[in-house]
């Protein structure tokens, strides 16, 4: 399988609307629930649209109620030379999963030059 090395450059991060104003799964929900994340939880907003059906969307200022225009759990490098994820360990989903495949890279304006030779059908 193919391996997709990010180069830190931020654009999935500062220029795709998922990232900052997307949703979570419940799997992310519950995850950070059993890690005690309120930190994160804070920045959710749970949406009942019916029996057994929620819409979370992240990322809601808690002090504000306003949805953000970056993520906030990016963090500039101290070199300057790109950012960090701040939750990398417990990201969400759809941020983990990012890029789908070489083709979504390249169709998302995913910087990334370095991948391993093979089928790229999935990362």
């Amino acid at each position: 399988m193919p391996k997709f090395d990010c180069l830190c450059c931020g654009h999935c991060c500062l220029n795709l609307v998922d990232a900052y104003q997307g949703c979570v799964s419940d799997a992310d929900m519950q995850r950070w629930r059993q890690e005690g994340r309120d930190d994160l939880l804070a920045w959710v907003v749970t949406l009942a649209l019916g029996p057994d059906n929620q819409l979370h969307t992240a990322w809601v200022d808690p002090a504000t109620g306003d949805d953000v225009e970056r993520c906030p759990w990016l963090l500039d490098r101290i070199d300057g030379n790109g950012y960090l994820c701040g939750i990398d360990a417990t990201k969400p989903d759809h941020c983990r999963n990012y890029p789908e495949h070489r083709q979504h890279a390249a169709a998302t304006g995913c910087r990334s030059i370095s991948w391993e030779s093979g089928d790229d059908s999935r990362l």
